[in-house]
């Protein structure tokens, strides 16, 4: 919506009082135009905005409502002028309720306050795209910035063309505003730069932010994390966890530490959390790596040689009947048994036991895939079933309509025979 270009609260600025919002902060304006605002006449439409209600800040206008008596009295109150101003309003307003935009564009090409309602039927619906080419528009009928100011339209297009991905030119206007200091401008300026992978201009300008929020330590994670400055990105991992404890900022403090102990406690903390599929295949994917280094590891050090199978060669050959549940669950149970048999075991006997323990997971594997299978084929013979169904009752279908086709053509013979001929003579 609309309000979603001014976000959370007021800040003062040292310049024309222009307020807009971006990533958490808002960078305030205060700028209406109302009737007695004195208004270039000369300029196309600027008769009519004495009948509207203009939000300037917010880049929108209304036409005034009345009920029927005080209108009454409003109009009496016009000059014969006025007055045909404000049936001329009202006669554009009716294509504007009816959402009519085309036609009113062609009709009234140069009728600003239409424009200022189209804009903000295009923000209302989040179309950024479109809010773009009507700013287009309005900034060409008040080109002398007389309704409009010129830093409510700066910043306009910065966040339009933020909206749509334009990063290069929206960088372009939010710097304008870079000389108020403003922790929402230096924000928007670091993410533009975030996404022009410009990772180090973007540290730069987030490094300026003097409160920085939860998402712009999101963004300074990310870039460190894209520079490879692990140290740095762990520091911010580490502030973020601390402000929320999840799976994503515990996954976070995972990948950006270097002790693999600690690495392998986040994971399983992270796991622990996961309320997603996705999440959960994700940490057991960083703990089944970890568990298998550690477990060769532990191997390295006996003094035989001893055959370790590796988990992920299991896990790739599941079928899709086992769920993503059982597969962790046999995850933990392959490595706890491997690392209860290195501890308990040695020579032939730890041989044996990781042989076992290959038997046994190479077992269960094909016995997933063998329930797998016939599960298909169960499948496949309910489908012939009901396929063969419904060749049945299609088959009747067709009999029951012969039958009534025979039946209406011998009544037609009947009907035809009984009938007295005429006679000719």
């Amino acid at each position: 919506m609309k309000k979603n270009l001014i976000i959370s609260a007021l800040v003062l600025i040292s310049m024309s009082t222009c307020a807009y919002g971006a990533e958490g902060y808002v960078f305030s304006v205060n700028n209406k135009v109302n009737s007695s605002v004195q208004i270039n006449t000369n300029a196309p439409s600027y008769d009519y905005l004495k009948f509207y209600d203009i939000d300037a800040e917010m880049i929108s206008a209304k036409l005034k409502v009345f009920n029927r008596k005080k209108e009454k009295d409003f109009i009496k109150t016009l000059s014969k002028k006025d007055k045909e101003n404000y049936n001329y309003a009202k006669k554009v307003e009716k294509l504007v309720q009816k959402g009519r935009w085309n036609e009113l564009s062609i009709k009234y090409p140069n009728y600003l306050p239409a424009y200022l309602e189209y804009y903000d039927k295009y923000i209302s619906s989040n179309d950024y795209a479109g809010a773009l080419l009507v700013l287009n528009k309005i900034q060409s009928l008040d080109k002398y910035n007389m309704v409009i100011s010129a830093d409510v339209l700066n910043y306009a297009y910065a966040m339009l063309y933020y909206n749509t991905y334009q990063y290069s030119n929206a960088l372009r206007y939010f710097k304008i505003f870079e000389f108020t200091k403003n922790d929402g401008i230096y924000s928007s300026i670091g993410n533009c730069y975030f996404y022009l992978n410009n990772y180090q201009s973007a540290i730069n300008y987030y490094k300026k932010i003097k409160v920085p929020t939860y998402t712009d330590k999101e963004y300074l994670f990310s870039a460190y994390l894209k520079m490879g400055n692990i140290f740095e990105a762990n520091k911010y991992a580490q502030s973020l966890l601390n402000e929320n404890y999840n799976f994503k900022n515990l996954m976070r403090v995972e990948a950006t530490t270097s002790d693999d102990v600690a690495k392998l406690t986040y994971a399983y903390k992270a796991r622990s959390l996961a309320l997603t599929e996705e999440e959960l295949v994700r940490a057991n994917a960083e703990i089944s790596a970890l568990e298998q280094k550690k477990l060769e590891a532990k191997v390295m050090k006996l003094t035989q040689f001893v055959k370790v199978s590796k988990w992920s060669e299991f896990a790739k050959q599941m079928p899709e009947n086992v769920s993503v549940q059982e597969i962790s669950d046999k995850q933990d149970e392959f490595f706890k048994t491997a690392n209860t048999y290195l501890s308990k075991y040695s020579g032939q006997q730890l041989t044996n036991a990781f042989k076992s323990l290959n038997e046994d997971f190479t077992n269960f594997v094909a016995q997933k895939k063998q329930e797998y299978y016939q599960e298909k084929q169960i499948q496949a013979q309910k489908e012939l079933v009901l396929e063969q169904q419904r060749n049945n009752l299609l088959q009747q279908e067709l009999i029951e309509e012969q039958r009534m086709h025979n039946y209406l053509e011998e009544r037609n013979l009947y009907y035809n025979m009984s009938r007295p001929q005429p006679r000719y003579w």
